[in-house]
């Protein structure tokens, strides 16, 4: 479908599904249900391995070190990503992250239940299980216009936001339940979730790419290219600009949260159960999204997350260690998932397709490129001083962004206009 002045970039093999609701698209439903699986898994490993580290080394520095080393996992799975999803077929990249954490896990297993554990395997452990999932994410993304129509993209992305908080809801809670349990427990429901992961993406029918040339351009290159488009973009450049912050403000935060817990003798169980009442602030927010983005245009739910967060977690600095601490922080969430499935649907409408895998992996890049300092700078803060301090500098890092984001030229250039469905502007690209 085409109209004067604009053009469309949903791929043709999604055209095919223009008319079919959601509920009815199963090769959506089976690519929610993958996601759901592995993003589940990922939120009881963000539980259990500074858990299971403080329980068998006693040490925060060692429990920091390991959230690090998942971060920056994360970060430099995202670098060769661009290549990968624009190069080779998306569903093979999904199954061979599935399959290395699944071999993980088994790693876990064995050598927990032997006794034979230790830091810098757990370490490894955690590295592959971070870097699959962030990969595997990318992946995810890029494949979802090739199997819902551009004008449902917003609302898919919607239900997505509603899918990644339930597993925020549902995986710690487990992670933590399953931890009480046994050791190992925690790592054979993983293997598990993504071995049920592995088979969905298998059962998808669609190509989840659309025919293209092989471009022969290497890692950093493609990282150029990727970063190039989004600079190009005023929106998606403010977002590569204040993303870092918050994610690294957030971040650091949920750590501070999980050792002052454990600190303060809240069992696993009771620590999983106090990160999932903090989903059930995004829960909230999935469900009141399409009338949150009926009334508020896309900047001022930008605007309203970043000054939320801060002010939530400020609350934190002045709240006693235990339960409580917890109160403020679903609130800390509630405007995400609104503004987050507006967000990728803007950077989805945008990105030709021959540039999507290196545009999302890029932009993941860059707004998680700060996140393996949040847990250092957490644990240091908390072996120096106390929890209040922690709580203070990163509530001091959430201000910076909600400060940029509230005088941001590109943020505001962000209008419902460009959401229109199907239609998108005509953009320039490298």
């Amino acid at each position: 479908m085409k109209r004067k002045g604009r053009s469309t970039l949903s791929d043709p093999a999604a055209e095919e599904a223009e008319q079919v609701p959601l509920g009815r698209n199963r090769d959506f439903k089976r690519l929610w249900l993958s996601q759901a699986l592995s993003a589940t898994g990922s939120r009881v490993s963000f539980l259990v391995y500074p858990l299971l580290i403080l329980a068998l080394f006693e040490s925060v520095a060692a429990a920091s070190a390991v959230a690090a080393v998942c971060a920056l996992s994360e970060v430099v799975a995202r670098l060769p990503a661009g290549v990968l999803l624009d190069r080779l077929q998306r569903r093979s990249v999904m199954l061979w992250c599935e399959t290395a954490r699944i071999l993980a896990m088994v790693v876990a297993i064995v050598t927990i239940a032997t006794g034979s554990a230790t830091l810098w395997l757990i370490m490894l452990v955690a590295a592959v299980d971070a870097g699959g999932a962030a990969l595997f994410v990318s992946a995810e993304r890029t494949a979802l216009r090739h199997i819902v129509p551009m004008e449902q993209i917003q609302t898919a992305a919607a239900r997505n936001e509603a899918r990644t908080f339930t597993a925020e809801l549902l995986g710690p809670a487990l992670g933590g339940v399953l931890l009480n349990i046994a050791r190992v427990a925690p790592f054979i429901f993983n293997a598990f979730a993504y071995s049920l992961s592995f088979l969905s993406v298998l059962a998808i029918r669609k190509p989840l790419q659309s025919p293209r040339e092989q471009d022969g351009e290497g890692v950093w290159a493609s990282f150029l290219i990727g970063a190039q488009f989004l600079f190009h973009q005023p929106f998606l450049r403010a977002l590569a600009a204040i993303g870092p912050l918050l994610n690294m403000a957030f971040t650091g935060t949920m750590f501070v949260v999980v050792v002052v817990l454990n600190e303060a003798g809240v069992p696993s169980y009771g620590v999983g159960v106090c990160l999932a009442v903090v989903a059930s602030g995004g829960i909230l927010g999935a469900v009141l999204a399409p009338m949150l983005q009926r009334k508020l245009p896309p900047r001022r739910l930008v605007v309203i997350l970043s000054w939320t967060s801060a002010s939530m977690v400020a609350l934190c600095i002045v709240l006693p260690a235990g339960y409580w601490m917890v109160v403020p922080l679903p609130i800390l969430v509630l405007f995400a998932p609104p503004t987050t499935s507006i967000l990728f649907g803007h950077q989805t409408a945008v990105t030709p397709d021959h540039l999507h895998g290196r545009v999302v992996a890029a932009m993941g890049l860059l707004i998680s490129g700060l996140n393996p300092f949040a847990p250092l700078l957490a644990g240091l803060l908390l072996e120096t001083w106390n929890h209040a301090v922690a709580f203070a500098a990163f509530t001091f890092i959430f201000v910076i962004a909600s400060i940029i984001v509230t005088f941001s030229k590109g943020v505001r250039m962000l209008s419902a206009a460009k959401f229109a469905p199907g239609i998108v502007e005509r953009t320039s690209h490298p």
